[in-house]
C-alpha cells in the first residue's frame, strides 16, 4: 500500500513512496510550497514532527519554511498542522568567539552565522501528554559554506493534543549549547542507560 510503513516481513518488497498529503515539489522549483526536510520523527502513529532546514538563503530566513514542522495523519492523509520557530531566531545573526567578523568580501555577506531552520531531531514522549523534541540548527552566514557554520542545540516542548499555530503559541525553543568556531554540531540521539535495581542501597 502507497505510504504504508513496512514490516520486518514486507520491507524488502515495501516501494518507497512520498507520505499521502506531503509535498512533491522539488526544492529547486521557484512555483509553490517548496520544504527542506532534513530529520523526522514519529511522537505516534498519527503525529510526525519532521525538520526544515530552510533553503540556505540568509535573506529568506525569516520569512522562509525553516523550522519544526508538526504534521498529523487524518483520514490517510497527512496534514500541516503548524511549524515552531519561536525562539530560533531565523535569520538573525548572532556572534560566535574566533569566528569572523564583518562582511565577508567574497560574498558580501556577514560572516556572523544565523539560524535558517533545523537539520537532525531527537524526541521522547513525557508523562503528561507532551514530547520534548532536541534538534541541531541549520545555518547560512558569508561563509558560503550554508548549513555548516557554528551552530546550536535547542529544544522545545510541545503539546502533542495541539493541532493549531495558536494552541502552540507559547512554545519556544530554548538553546542548550552553541557551536564554537571551526566547530559544528551533527546531530543528537538519546542513549539508553540502566535503570538501577530498587533494592540497591
Amino acid at each position: 500500500m502507497a505510504g504504508a510503513l513496512p514490516t520486518f516481513a514486507t520491507a524488502a518488497n515495501t516501494q518507497i513512496s512520498v507520505l499521502p498529503g506531503f509535498s512533491t515539489t522539488l526544492a529547486k522549483s521557484t512555483t509553490g510550497t517548496v520544504y527542506h526536510p532534513f530529520g523526522l520523527w514519529f511522537a505516534n502513529a498519527t503525529t510526525l514532527y519532521v525538520a526544515d532546514e530552510g533553503d540556505g538563503v540568509l535573506a529568506n530566513a525569516a520569512t522562509g519554511y525553516g523550522g519544526l514542522q508538526k504534521w498529523i495523519l487524518v483520514t490517510g492523509q497527512w496534514q500541516l498542522a503548524y511549524t515552531l520557530t519561536g525562539g530560533l531566531n531565523l535569520g538573525k545573526p548572532y556572534l560566535v568567539s574566533g569566528y569572523p567578523v564583518g562582511t565577508n568580501p567574497a560574498t558580501g555577506v556577514d560572516w556572523a552565522p544565523a539560524a535558517d531552520g533545523l537539520r537532525n531531531i531527537a524526541g521522547k514522549r513525557n508523562g503528561d501528554g507532551t514530547v520534548t523534541i532536541y534538534g541541531i540548527t541549520s545555518t547560512v552566514s558569508g561563509s558560503g559554506d550554508q548549513g555548516a557554520d557554528p551552530n546550536q542545540l535547542v529544544v522545545i516542548t510541545d503539546n502533542l493534543s495541539f493541532t493549531t499555530e495558536a494552541d502552540a503559541s507559547g512554545e519556544t525553543f530554548k538553546t542548550l549549547r552553541t557551536a564554537e568556531s571551526g566547530e559544528v554540531l551533527r546531530g543528537v540521539s538519546f542513549t539508553p542507560s540502566e535503570i538501577p535495581d530498587s533494592d540497591d542501597d
